[in-house]
């Protein structure tokens, strides 16, 4: 074991002697020249408090320009996340990169852009693309010449072996798809060449021509390529290896020094024998801190006074940090093969990467920079609108899915809801009729006194379906059952108290008020049902009195209810229920609709490592955002055309004012759905967790925006959050076109429009600030 750390030794100051020997210029001017990529001092960590996890700790890494630099570790060392900070997707939590020559994510280094080629570990490619359309969409990004997609797509196909062109992404096997990835990542020759694990499940052969072709890259072109892989000894042709355990760099040699120096024949014994090392110094570090600890408390305790208690356990601390300290120092230095343990990682960095305070003030100045928007570019916007449309027009099932569904839900709605209902079963017991008769229910249509009762019922409306019962008793029975929804009761003499009553008028005393009653018991479990059986049999009573004074000759609107409901000022006497529910229900089926797919559409892209392929590439995050609402826009105009078809021709539902009005308040309301599903979008990591935030918001969306009920039947705390909510003005405005016929002039009509402008503002910003947020919090 001895002899082991000995020789850990050994190689490390050789490594250190090497370093200072080629790294003597301390303005670092030169070194930045001549080096592509740059870290130093890089620590990155996620989580916060107990669950915090540190991925990179105290990291340096020099690649030159023009090498191949193979980074070597296992899974979980950190690779994935040092190259992702190398490509500004993510950001440090302290220490310096720069790569070619700037500070990733400024303008001046071009990093992300195209200067740089990137293939994830991900496939990060759209399976409904064929090969010809995946390397033409990146082709577009890049703004590349017609002439030069073309000889790149024929020369990559045969270099890698690729299937036809025409095939589609999703038909090809894990080993092409690979290939097709690792195309899109050489197809724009860019100066700096970054591969995640590129030849996985690639055949021995196409994986050694894939290295020679780096190599060629590297030798011929100048341009630089950091290459991870699992495979250990194909790295031995890179011109550099870097190894990588638990979040830092063991080794950054050559293969031939690395195996030389640690006398293995092979970079795998090396890489063993290097964590082997690693392994044994720490134990012993660990063993020195404990050591060292407990000398310092024994010291202290026969050196510290009686009766001092404070103090000694101050002492005992203040020499035990001293001590973990030096000995924290030395296994750094040795971990890293820092060039001075003892300078302080701030100083350090600066030291290495050359960088002086006005610099490093230049650069903070460039990361606030970063953070603005900038104009979207022409190209890249088209390529990404051209790639939405394919993506939506591709899949044929989800097309009709997308375009139908809201029809669909209209033509529900409209067929279930609204309607009055029928064959509602009402019991009724009649005890004028005489048993002995078999309780035949005579009567005539003349002036006559005779059988009220059944007169009465004539007039009941045929949705109600009359269930005869002998007895009172068995009659409440049946509806405490639920065989009927009520029960209508005549007395004996109910057409003779009647008679009396209406011939003394206010004479009439309290027994014959009672006895020529119509009692009526109902089942109002169901508001709605209740509701509608009582207004039948008011207005059967209504009939049945008015045509009775009119047999006998006199005025039929005499001694009914002195109130007259004359021709309402918007709408109809009787406005069907759905009538009022239909502009609520067109705007939430239109923004509900653009919440899930914009949300869904979004999250898949992220999941699957498209969008970081895109941005790497130089694609802003506006630009997707844009294109994203651009394609979901047209979306929205076929969704709503099928909805107002669908209400105002096939369901005859009125629209009173100003159709286009109506169009241009819905398609407000589904740009708003658009922008809060790319909201959920940003939070959330997948599908499943962005399609469910979406659909829990639907029904409080609903029930509070007053789709189903008016808002005035709510508390007054719970109107105040009702109005804040995105589809209450808009709704509004909506019923009053319709119902009412109101123009823009209208209060009610353009706070709509203007509150759901604000919406839409409000939203895009979010969202940039939370994409922004989370990328450099990452």
């Amino acid at each position: 074991m001895e002899k082991d750390v000995e020789e850990f030794t050994v190689s490390i100051s050789s490594h250190r002697r090497h370093e200072s020997e080629t790294n003597v210029n301390p303005s670092g001017s030169s070194r930045r020249i001549d080096q592509a990529v740059l870290v130093r001092n890089a620590n990155k960590s996620y989580g916060v408090g107990k669950n915090r996890c540190a991925i990179l700790e105290g990291l340096d890494m020099t690649v030159k320009r023009g090498s191949i630099y193979g980074l070597l570790g296992a899974s979980g060392c950190g690779k994935t996340t040092l190259l992702s900070c190398i490509v500004g997707r993510r950001s440090l939590n302290s220490g310096d990169i720069l790569v070619l020559g700037n500070e990733p994510g400024t303008p001046e280094s071009g990093v992300p852009g195209p200067r740089i080629g990137y293939m994830p570990q991900e496939l990060a490619l759209y399976g409904d693309f064929t090969i010809k359309e995946t390397l033409q969409y990146f082709g577009r990004i890049y703004n590349l010449r017609t002439a030069f997609v073309d000889s790149q797509l024929e020369f990559l196909s045969s270099f890698l072996d690729l299937p036809p062109s025409d095939r589609y992404v999703k038909t090809l096997s894990g080993g092409q798809q690979r290939r097709v990835s690792f195309a899109v990542a050489l197809f724009h020759e860019p100066e700096l060449l970054i591969l995640d694990e590129p030849t996985v499940g690639v055949d021995p052969l196409l994986r050694r021509s894939i290295w020679d072709h780096l190599i060629r890259q590297s030798v011929d072109h100048g341009r630089t390529v950091i290459v991870t892989t699992h495979y250990i000894e194909e790295a031995r042709q890179a011109t550099t290896i870097g190894m990588m355990r638990s979040g830092r760099l063991l080794a950054e040699e050559s293969p031939n020094n690395l195996m030389r120096n640690f006398r293995r024949p092979s970079l795998e014994d090396a890489f063993l024998k290097l964590c082997m090392d690693e392994q044994q110094t720490e134990s012993m570090v660990n063993a020195s801190i404990s050591n060292a600890t407990i000398q310092n408390t024994e010291e202290a305790q026969q050196q510290q006074p009686q009766g001092d208690s404070v103090d000694y356990a101050e002492g005992v601390v203040s020499q035990t940090d001293v001590a973990e300290t030096s000995v924290h120092r030395q296994r750094h230095s040795n971990s890293r093969g820092s060039i001075d343990s003892a300078t302080s990682s701030s100083s350090n960095a600066t030291f290495n990467l050359g960088i002086s305070d006005s610099t490093g003030a230049k650069i903070r100045k460039r990361k606030n920079h970063s953070l603005k928007l900038s104009l979207p570019s022409i190209h890249r916007l088209g390529a990404l609108i051209r790639k939405n449309y394919l993506m939506t027009f591709r899949n044929f099932g989800i097309f009709v899915f997308i375009y139908l569904m809201p029809a669909f839900q209209a033509t529900v709605f409209n067929v279930t809801l609204g309607h009055e209902p029928k064959g509602l079963k009402i019991g009724v017991v009649n005890d004028e009729l005489d048993p002995s008769q078999g309780r035949t229910c005579n009567y005539t249509t003349d002036c006559s006194y005779s059988m009220l009762s059944c007169r009465y019922l004539r007039y009941v409306k045929d949705n109600i379906i009359q269930i005869p019962y002998d007895n009172i008793s068995d009659a409440l029975v049946a509806g405490k059952k639920g065989h009927v929804w009520g029960v209508i009761h005549f007395g004996h003499n109910f057409t003779e108290e009647f008679e009396v009553r209406q011939s003394e008028g206010d004479s009439a005393n309290l027994k014959n008020i009672i006895r020529s009653r119509i009692s009526i018991n109902m089942d109002s479990s169901n508001q709605q049902i209740d509701v509608f059986i009582q207004k039948w049999l008011l207005e059967a009573f209504g009939d049945f009195f008015k045509d009775f004074m009119r047999a006998c000759q006199h005025e039929p609107e005499a001694g009914y209810i002195p109130v007259e409901f004359l021709d309402p000022v918007y709408g109809k006497k009787d406005t069907p229920f759905t009538e009022f529910m239909a502009p609520g229900l067109i705007i939430s089926i239109v923004y509900f609709m653009a919440v899930s797919l914009t949300a869904g559409v979004f999250v898949s892209e992220r999941k699957q490592g498209l969008l970081d392929r895109c941005l790497v590439a130089g694609v802003t995050m506006t630009e997707i955002l844009i294109g994203q609402l651009i394609n979901q826009f047209s979306i929205l105009i076929g969704q709503t055309t099928l909805v107002f078809l669908c209400m105002l021709l096939a369901f005859n539902i009125p629209c009173h004012g100003n159709l286009a009005l109506a169009v241009f308040i819905t398609f407000l309301q589904g740009f708003v759905g658009m922008c809060f599903g790319l909201l959920i979008a940003t939070f959330c990591d997948n599908e499943n967790s962005a399609l469910l935030l979406s659909q829990a918001s639907f029904l409080p969306f609903t029930v509070i925006s007053g789709v189903c009920w008016p808002i005035e039947g709510m508390p007054p705390y719970l109107r105040k959050i009702a109005y804040s909510m995105p589809l209450t003005y808009a709704i509004e405005a909506l019923r009053c076109v319709f119902a009412r016929g109101w123009g823009i002039e209208r209060p009610d009509v353009y706070l709509g429009i203007i509150i759901s402008v604000a919406w839409i503002l409000a939203l895009l910003i979010l969202c940039l600030i939370v994409l922004r947020i989370r990328k450099y919090a990452r």
